[in-house]
Order: C-alpha cells, then structure tokens, then sequence
C-alpha cells in the first residue's frame, strides 16, 4: 500500500482512497502539505480581510479564525489532493477534488467560526465557499503537473512559483476550453 502513495500516475480513485483510509497518519500527518497550507492561509486571509474591513473590528475575529483554520485544513486538503492528483478516471479525482473536500470543509470551518462567534459569518462563507470550488480544481491542476507537491522528490516552494505564470496560463487555457464545449454541448 505504501507505493500508492509515493506514486501518483496510474492509480485508481479507489486505490488512492483505500490508501488515504488505510493511511490517515502518513496522509494527513507526515505528509501534511505545507505549501498548500501557507498558500491557503495567505490568499484566504486576504479575501476574508477585504470582506472584514468594512464590516469593522468585530468581524476582524473572524479573519483571525479563518487564518488558524485554514492554515490547519489547508496542508490537510493539499496532502489529500496530492494523494489523488494522478488518479483516474480524472474526471472523478478532479470531481472530489471540486465538491466533497469542499463541501466537508465547508461544514468543518462554519463550525470553527460559530464556535469562535465570529461575527458576519454569512458575508464570510459565501467568499469561502466561491473560492474553494475554483482554488481546489487549480490545486489539483498544478499537483497533476507536479507542483506545490512536498515530501521526496519535490521541487523548492520558489521553482514552485517560478514555474507558476506558465501553469496558471495553462489552467485558464483547459478551463476556458472546458466551458466552450459545455456551452456549445460538446464533450
């Protein structure tokens, strides 16, 4: 079971999940991503920030609760995502990757920020949420092709962004094309 997990391309959904389930401390543990989790925290807090400030000071706590969340959750879901990110079918890993992680995160973090009593929880979800569907399908994008990948054999946090500009234009690219064909039902 261990080679599931070192090796990425050529594994099934299941074989990825039957790895994560048989291996919860090396999968959210001691291959907790920390790249995902600082790049998580750093974008999120930003965005809460923006929907904060003109709430005033009382909805700082939730920036600060969203901050600690999301710094813990998002090396959870980058370690998840890194397991998954060369399963196939593709289309299914990338559907997990856009909708159960979220929706489960989801759930987690507006429990984090009610146990907080963070205020203007509403505003903060609905960015949340928005967020999450789009910076987990580029996630799981950017982890296919090898990047913000941690552990044996990854590349430094600064050939990760070096290499960024070119996969983000990448990404918009396939997504741009993926819309053209829903739009005009083609598969």
């Amino acid at each position: 079971m261990q080679a599931v997990l070192c090796r990425p391309d050529g594994i099934t959904v299941r074989q990825a999940a039957a790895a994560v389930l048989a291996h919860p401390w090396k999968t959210f543990v001691v291959d907790w991503n920390w790249k995902a989790a600082l790049l998580s925290a750093l974008f999120r807090g930003i965005l809460f920030l923006a929907v904060a400030i003109p709430r005033g000071p009382g909805a700082l706590r939730l920036v600060w609760i969203e901050l600690a969340f999301r710094t813990l959750v998002g090396g959870f879901w980058g370690s998840l995502l890194q397991v998954f990110r060369g399963a196939r079918p593709a289309w299914l890993a990338g559907l997990l990757a856009a909708v159960l992680l979220p929706a489960t995160a989801h759930l987690l973090e507006y429990l984090a920020l009610q146990a907080g009593h963070a205020a203007h929880i509403g505003a903060g979800m609905v960015v949340s949420v928005a967020v999450s569907v789009g910076s987990l399908l580029l996630n799981w994008f950017l982890m296919h092709r090898g990047m913000l990948i941690t552990g044996d054999g990854s590349d430094s946090l600064g050939a990760d962004l070096r290499r960024l500009p070119r996969l983000l234009r990448a990404f918009f690219l396939a997504l741009g094309a993926a819309l053209r064909r829903a739009v005009l039902g083609r598969v």
